[in-house]
C-alpha cells in the first residue's frame, strides 16, 4: 500500500510539471495502466453538448471499444462517465449489464474492464478506462487507491484544461488585436471600426473571427471575398 501511495505521489508531482491537456492525459493513461495492471487504458471526456469522446488511448483497441460503447449507449466507460463512480467487470462476455457490447469486447480479446469517474468541482468530466485481456484481471484492485488516483487525475486534467483554455483565449485576443492594428493603419479607422470590419468579414465568409485575423496578420491584407 505504501508503495502504491508513493507511485500516486510521484505521478501527481510529474503531472504538476506537465503543460498542456494532451500530454497530461497521456501521462494519466499510461500511469494508470502500469499502476493497476491493465493491458490498455484511455480517458473518456464529456464534451460541451454531452457527447463522449476518447482521448489519450494507449492502444487502438481502446478507441474502438470505447466508440462502440458510445454507439450502443452501454458499457463500463459510459456508466462511469455518466452515472456511477467505479464500474468493474471480471468477465465482459458473460456480464448481463451490457448484452450488446460485452460479447463484442470478448470477441476482440478483452475480458475485463475497470472504469472510474472523473470529476472537477463536483461535476462529471469523464471517466478513466482500463482494459484487460484476462478474466478477473481487476478482481483484486484496491478501490481506495483507484478513487485516490482518479481524484488526482481529475484535478490535474481540469487544471491543464483551464490553463490551455486561458492560453488559447489570450493568443486569440492577441491575434485579433494585431489584425485590428493593421486595419487601423491601412484605412485610418479607429479600433471600434476595425473590429466591425473584422466581424463583417467573418460573418460574410462564415469563417471564425480568429481565422480571419490570422489571415490578415499573415498577409497584411484583407481577405479576398
Amino acid at each position: 500500500m505504501a508503495e502504491h501511495d508513493e507511485i500516486v505521489s510521484t505521478v501527481v508531482r510529474e503531472l504538476s510539471s506537465i503543460r498542456g491537456l494532451k500530454p497530461s492525459i497521456e501521462k494519466v493513461t499510461e500511469s494508470s495502466r502500469l499502476l493497476f495492471g491493465a493491458d490498455q487504458a484511455g480517458v473518456t471526456l464529456i464534451q460541451a453538448r454531452g457527447e463522449l469522446v476518447t482521448v489519450g488511448p494507449t492502444d487502438e483497441i481502446v478507441t474502438k471499444l470505447d466508440s462502440l460503447q458510445y454507439e450502443l449507449h452501454q458499457g463500463p466507460c459510459v456508466d462511469a462517465a455518466t452515472e456511477q463512480h467505479i464500474v468493474v467487470s471480471n468477465d465482459l462476455g458473460a456480464d448481463s449489464r451490457w448484452p450488446a457490447w460485452g460479447p463484442q469486447a470478448r470477441a476482440r480479446g478483452v475480458h475485463s474492464m475497470l472504469a472510474a469517474d472523473l470529476q472537477a468541482d463536483g461535476k462529471r468530466i469523464g471517466a478513466l478506462n482500463l482494459y484487460g485481456s484476462r478474466v478477473d484481471q481487476f478482481a483484486d484492485t484496491d478501490g481506495a487507491l483507484l478513487v485516490s488516483f482518479s481524484a488526482h487525475a481529475s484535478a490535474a486534467l481540469a487544471a491543464a484544461h483551464t490553463i490551455e483554455s486561458l492560453t488559447s483565449a489570450l493568443d486569440t485576443r492577441t491575434v485579433i488585436g494585431q489584425a485590428e492594428g493593421i486595419i487601423m493603419e491601412r484605412f485610418g479607422v479607429d479600433e471600434v471600426t476595425a473590429f466591425a470590419i473584422l466581424k463583417r468579414y467573418s460573418q460574410d465568409s462564415n469563417t471564425r473571427l480568429r481565422e480571419i485575423a490570422d489571415q490578415i496578420v499573415a498577409t497584411r491584407q484583407l481577405p479576398t471575398t
